[in-house]
């Protein structure tokens, strides 16, 4: 079965692109880690809101936080999307990365996703 692909764009032949189920819920784990909270007007606690760390000191503190943050958000979230396995964060210079494990629901297919974010110059 194939799924409207986000961001949302026309394929090739004037159709609406789409996507596997695998694929979906990687974009979906996107859009829970970058939203930030408040930015969708019906679901104003949406969101993980880790742009606002790109300007934090680097740190392991901040790192922990940063890993509890993302865990809470695709558990509240996602919780019959997947089951969290791992979370990894690490500040990279001025770019946060984040690695997520995880299990597809309801097959338990383990899957991983790695998001990148630069500091804005």
């Amino acid at each position: 079965m194939s799924y409207p692909d986000f961001p949302y764009r026309i394929d090739t032949q004037g159709r609406t692109a789409t996507t596997l189920y695998p694929d979906l819920i990687r974009d979906r784990i996107e859009q829970v880690l970058f939203t930030q909270p408040g930015e969708r007007v019906m679901m104003p606690t949406f969101g993980c809101g880790l742009g606002r760390l790109l300007f934090a000191p680097a740190g392991d503190v901040v790192a922990e936080e940063t890993r509890t943050l993302v865990a809470t958000a695709l558990q509240t979230w996602m919780p019959d999307d997947i089951e969290l396995t791992e979370v990894t964060v690490n500040f990279i210079g001025s770019a946060l990365q984040i690695d997520v494990g995880y299990n597809l629901l309801p097959s338990g297919d383990p899957q991983s996703a790695s998001f990148t974010r630069e500091a804005a110059g």
